[in-house]
């Protein structure tokens, strides 16, 4: 659970990052 969990933020973090990078 813990990792999963760790999983979805780091899914978001990464996401967020790529938007940003593109703009």
């Amino acid at each position: 659970p813990e990792l999963a969990a760790a999983c979805e933020v780091w899914k978001e973090i990464k996401f967020e990052f790529a938007a940003v990078d593109t703009i």
